[in-house]
This record gives C-alpha cells, sequence and structure tokens, in this order.
C-alpha cells in the first residue's frame, strides 16, 4: 500500500467540497462531530467515527458545531488490493468504535512516520496501515437508520453534550447518580438511553475516557503512575493499575515503554 498524502488532527473552519472525490481510498477519523455528504446521503459524524471513501465518490464535509478536527488520509492499494478486499470493510459509511482512542494513536504513528526519513520509512508505513485497516475491519460497526433516528430524540443533544462533559472532565470521579442529574432523567431511564445511543454503559464510557487520558499521559508526559492517577480521578494508584490493565492488556509501565514516541 502507498500513502499518497495525510494530514493529523487538521483543525478548520471552512466546508471542504470535493466533487469528483479523490484518485485513491480517502480515510477520515473525526476529532469532533461532522457534518457529511457523501454522495447524496447526509450523515452526521460523531468524535471517533470513521468513513472510509472509494475513489472518485463526491463528498462534502463541514463543522456541525465550531470547528471541525480530523485525521485524513488518501491511499492507494498497488499490490495489496488482494488483501485490502478480504477486510471487507464498509466504504462510504460511517464507522463507530466503542473505543477509537487505538486508532488515533496509530494515526499520529504513521503521521510521524511519514514525515521521517530513515531507510526503512516504506516498510514501516505499509506495516502501520494495514495495522490500522485491521483494527477497523474487527471493531467498526456501521452508525445505521436505527441510531440515525435516535439523533432526533429530544434527549440526544443533553446526553452528547454530557458526553462531551465527561470526556472533557477524566478527573471528574462520576457516578450514576451525578450523570443522571446532569440531564434530569431518572436513572433506570438514563442507563438505558445512554446505552442505546452510545453502545456502552455510562460508567463504561466513564472509563474508556480515563483510558483514553491516561494513555496521553503516558506517552506524552514525564508523569509518574500516582500522579497521573490521580489526574485521571482515581484515589488509590492500585486500582488504577489494576483498570488499566484490565482495560489495555499490559501494565502502565509496559504501556509507556512501547508507545512512548
Amino acid at each position: 500500500m502507498q500513502i499518497q498524502e495525510l494530514g493529523y488532527r487538521i483543525l478548520q473552519t471552512e466546508s471542504v467540497v470535493l466533487p469528483n472525490g479523490m484518485d485513491g481510498k480517502l480515510l477520515l477519523l473525526m476529532h469532533a462531530p461532522i457534518r457529511l455528504r457523501i454522495a447524496e446521503t447526509d450523515g452526521l459524524a460523531q468524535t471517533g467515527d470513521l468513513i472510509l471513501c472509494s475513489a472518485k465518490m463526491p463528498i462534502q464535509f463541514e463543522p456541525a458545531e465550531l470547528d471541525m478536527c480530523y485525521d485524513w488520509m488518501l491511499f492507494g492499494l498497488g499490490s495489496d488490493a488482494t488483501f485490502y478486499q478480504s477486510l471487507q470493510i464498509p466504504e462510504n459509511v460511517l464507522l463507530r468504535f466503542a473505543d477509537a482512542s487505538f486508532l488515533h494513536v496509530l494515526m499520529g504513528q504513521i503521521c510521524a512516520e511519514f514525515y521521517a526519513g530513515h531507510p526503512k520509512r516504506s516498510d514501516m508505513l505499509d506495516c502501520l496501515l494495514k495495522a490500522l485497516l485491521i483494527r477497523v475491519a474487527e471493531t467498526a460497526g456501521p452508525v445505521n437508520a436505527a441510531h440515525q433516528q435516535r439523533s432526533s430524540d429530544p434527549h440526544y443533544q443533553d446526553l452528547v453534550q454530557l458526553r462531551e462533559k465527561i470526556y472533557a472532565n477524566p478527573q471528574e470521579k462520576w457516578t450514576v447518580e451525578m450523570l443522571c442529574s446532569e440531564v434530569n432523567m431518572s436513572r433506570s431511564y438514563f442507563q438505558l438511553v445512554y446505552r442505546e445511543t452510545f453502545g456502552m454503559t455510562c460508567i463504561a464510557d466513564v472509563i474508556n475516557c480515563k483510558m483514553n487520558r491516561a494513555r496521553e499521559l503516558l506517552t506524552a508526559t514525564s508523569y509518574t503512575i500516582s500522579h497521573i492517577a490521580q489526574l485521571c480521578g482515581y484515589d488509590n494508584e492500585e486500582h488504577f493499575m489494576r483498570q488499566f490493565k484490565k482495560n489495555n492488556g499490559v501494565t502502565p509501565t509496559v504501556y509507556r515503554r512501547e508507545h512512548r514516541v
């Protein structure tokens, strides 16, 4: 596979219109809500959603809120067309993940490698791109009509704003009671609609947000594990370490060693 162009955490306010698509596969990974039009179909992409557009597919995207923030990549298949087809990744539809943090990390690594100058650069890019596509194929779920219909629910925007608040404040010690009071819902109803809307329980989402922040701090800072635990809302370092290993397969120390840029 050959990466032709890419961008990481692109921030802009103006719409992008590609009436004739691109000369290759176009991958978009969202860091903020974005309104999309693929051919004649409209969709609302949430943070963490991904779309893979086929070559020459008309696409238009614009901010759903204040700014767009996204990763993008244009690539060709070359001699790997059979490999790509075997993954059976749906094209031209929004894909959603329970946890897109690994994809964001991979995109950052691909971008860093793309601009590196070492002799094995092409081989490394090929491996990283294949790893990303395999992860997409294994974990993606199409944003179906039922989900789009839920976006018109009167509670939908309140839930989206609550989720944004959760992810903006990983240091908070969120409980179900705190969360349902934020949107003025009963505990049972809140838990039901939250899971139906986002595909996971509210507490699983809270843990996911804390793990996202922990991974960022482990790779981007030299903070101690104890300090990182506090910044992620854990009073007990051992509890943080157990939960991190359960969700990531390795201890925080090992994760830092393997992923430090």
